[in-house]
C-alpha cells in the first residue's frame, strides 16, 4: 500500500475521473439554477428536488465521461 493508496482503493490514479464528476455536477448544478430562475420555479421544495436531481445526474454523467477519457494504461 505504497504511493498513498488507501486499502480497498482501485489501485490507479483516478484524480483526473473525480474531477470529471466534479466539474459535470458543477456544470449540470449551475444549468439547473439557470432553468429555474427563468422558469421562475417558486416552489421550493420541487425546485430542490430537482436541484440535487440535477446534481446527481451531472456528478455522474462526469464520472462516465472521466472514466473514458483517462483510462488506465495497460498492463497496470
Amino acid at each position: 500500500m505504497g504511493n498513498g493508496e488507501q486499502s480497498g482503493s482501485s489501485g490507479r490514479d483516478d484524480w483526473r475521473v473525480r474531477i470529471a464528476g466534479a466539474v459535470g455536477a458543477a456544470v449540470t448544478g449551475g444549468l439547473a439554477l439557470l432553468v429555474m430562475s427563468l422558469a421562475d420555479m417558486r416552489l421550493f421544495p420541487l425546485g430542490m428536488i430537482l436541484f440535487l436531481a440535477a446534481i446527481a445526474v451531472g456528478l455522474w454523467l462526469g464520472q462516465r465521461a472521466g472514466s473514458r477519457l483517462f483510462r488506465a494504461p495497460p498492463g497496470s
